[in-house]
């Protein structure tokens, strides 16, 4: 039977979030009040791909408190409706700074050595200049940001500051990437997901060539620059009726655009699609993703579905437009832990608990369930049915009344999200999905690193236990969503490929900030550090050389020297 409970009033939300943005205030602010802390503070703050809305809180209380902010002028045109930016110096000639950042240029071939009309030696000057800015004002006790559009430990081009500025402790603030509201357009659930961008380097062993041929991964390719030669490269190494998507200015409303079909058929013309704000994904998942229907199947005036990424960890890492949803919507489906976290915004609504976990078995027949996979659940195949239907006639019965529906999923819902099955089993009504920040982002954010900022890749695989030795093959970065694998099965699997000196990092609870913590190691010596004590349910696995560049593993290197 299902839980119905109506929360407290509405009148007590804005006292709660009053509340609760002091208290974030102090927390990821900075800290750095004058009467007690003489030095200020860095952050890099992802702010998101497209519209201001896909904006975390966190991230807004970081920015509304800095007193120095460097950022596009673009940026700060967006922010204005959320941000008073008088009496803050706001410095716009900082951008893209990343070129030959800790590179020798007398060491760079001298074709290679400008970009954009810049020479090494004028990237370096400027990097100098920014470093020297930043490290003034935080002498003075002031509260620096950075604002790198997207993720910035994910391809951003702000990511380089860390690594120069690494003593001073910085801070991320994760961001939602283009990536996972790329994910939100296509309403595909994409299984394993390899990373990458149309690199063509020697000695690279993250080609496009070597990852593709993974029946059960999707590729996602940014910055595709020549669609032509993209697809000419994809159609050698795929099958010509392999399912492919470009999706086009991810998080935009109004410009967003989600152009589906093959690599054969993207090959032969991909139609003048912009490749500048695009996105390339490639794989079987492709075949079940709704989003290039756009506004299907509902009746005009009647509801809406909503499937609303919320985010991990603590409140404050949802965005503005998940929170908006949750403000219009009449009918809602959360698990208890979302309901716990998100209390005071669910306040006066009509919240229904029990249906949060419910993928197991969705579309198979019981009698094609095996005796091991079913005792690996919490309740029978028939009952999970009943419970999905229970959940489709209640959704269902909403909208015929011109209700709007939203299922709150934590993390990004289409990257291992429990609740992505209820886009297929609602797939003839309007759906809509909110990009949420993924465990993924947040635990970039925790290691400071750009995890496509490797020796020898610039490609990151997002893997679980089931395919794990399968992936690590490439022998590239890798991030594991542990679930309920064994920890010492990932090692096993891991060492197949990798060295023992290969750096990895445990990212414990992240996003929360009472309690989030990392361990560096290495392949060969983390199952020694870890002994014998239980890792938490909520905990990933890094592993690559770009964890060289981690701020805590150069911090480390720094205080035993």
């Amino acid at each position: 039977m299902k839980r119905s409970r109506t929360l407290p009033p509405v009148r007590v939300v804005l006292r709660v979030l009053i509340f609760c943005c002091i208290c974030v205030g102090a927390l990821w602010g900075g800290g750095a009040d004058a009467a007690t802390n003489a030095k200020g503070t860095f952050h890099l703050v992802g702010i998101g791909p497209g519209d201001v809305d896909l904006l975390t809180t966190r991230a807004l209380t970081v920015i509304r408190q800095a007193d120095v902010v460097f950022c596009a002028r673009k940026n700060q045109e967006m922010l204005k409706p959320l941000v008073n930016f008088d009496g803050k110096e706001v410095l716009t000639d900082y951008r893209l700074l990343f070129r030959f950042y800790g590179k020798r240029c007398e060491e760079i071939p001298e074709g290679e050595r400008t970009v954009n009309g810049t020479s090494c030696e004028a990237y370096h000057r400027k990097q100098t200049e920014f470093v020297a800015l930043v490290r003034t004002a935080i002498g003075a006790g002031k509260r620096v940001v950075v604002l790198s559009s997207g993720d910035p430990t994910l391809y951003g081009p702000d990511v380089w500051c860390l690594r120069a500025l690494s003593d001073l402790n910085p801070v991320v603030v994760p961001g939602i990437s283009a990536f996972n509201a790329a994910n939100a357009a296509l309403q595909a659930r994409l299984g394993e997901v390899i990373l990458t961008a149309p690199f063509q380097r020697e000695g690279r062993t993250d080609t496009i060539e070597a990852l593709a041929g993974h029946q059960r991964a999707t590729l996602v390719v940014f910055m595709p620059r020549d669609m032509k030669a993209l697809f000419a490269r994809l159609a050698k190494v795929y099958a010509p009726d392999t399912p492919a998507a470009i999706v086009c200015s991810a998080g935009m409303a109004g410009a967003q655009k989600v152009v589906s079909g093959t690599v054969a058929g993207f090959a032969a013309d991909q139609g003048g699609i912009d490749s500048r704000l695009a996105m390339v994904y490639v794989g079987g998942a492709l075949a079940e993703a709704g989003g290039a229907a756009g506004g299907k199947g509902s009746p005009e005036g009647k509801g809406k579905f909503y499937l609303v990424g919320m985010g991990p960890g603590d409140s404050d890492l949802a965005s503005l437009r998940a929170l908006s949803v949750i403000e219009k919507a009449d009918l809602i489906f959360a698990g208890d832990q979302i309901v716990k976290r998100f209390e005071s915004q669910l306040a006066g609504k009509k919240v229904l608990t029990g249906y949060h976990r419910l993928f197991p078995f969705h579309g198979k027949a019981c009698a094609d369930v095996k005796a091991a996979e079913a005792t690996r659940e919490r309740m029978s195949c028939e009952e999970y049915h009943r419970k999905q239907a229970e959940f489709a006639s209640l959704a269902r019965a909403a909208m015929a009344r011109g209700k709007t529906v939203a299922m709150l999923d934590s993390g990004d819902p289409m990257v291992y999200g429990p609740c992505a099955w209820t886009l297929s089993e609602l797939s003839d009504v309007n759906t809509e999905v909110v990009p949420g920040l993924s465990c993924f982002n947040a635990a970039n954010a925790a290691v400071r690193a750009g995890v496509t900022e490797g020796k020898n890749s610039h490609s990151v695989i997002l893997a679980s236990g089931w395919s794990v030795e399968e992936m690590a093959a490439h022998q590239t970065a890798m991030v594991l969503f542990t679930m309920r694998t064994d920890f010492k099965h990932f090692i096993e699997k891991l060492s197949h490929h990798y060295a023992p000196e290969t750096p990895v990092a445990i990212v414990a609870s992240a996003g929360y900030a009472d309690k989030e913590a990392v361990t560096h190691s290495t392949l060969g010596t983390v199952l020694f550090q870890a002994g014998e004590k239980r890792l938490p349910f909520e905990y990933m696995l890094y592993v690559g050389d770009f964890l060289e560049n981690s701020v805590g593993r150069i911090s480390s290197r720094k205080g035993n020297q």
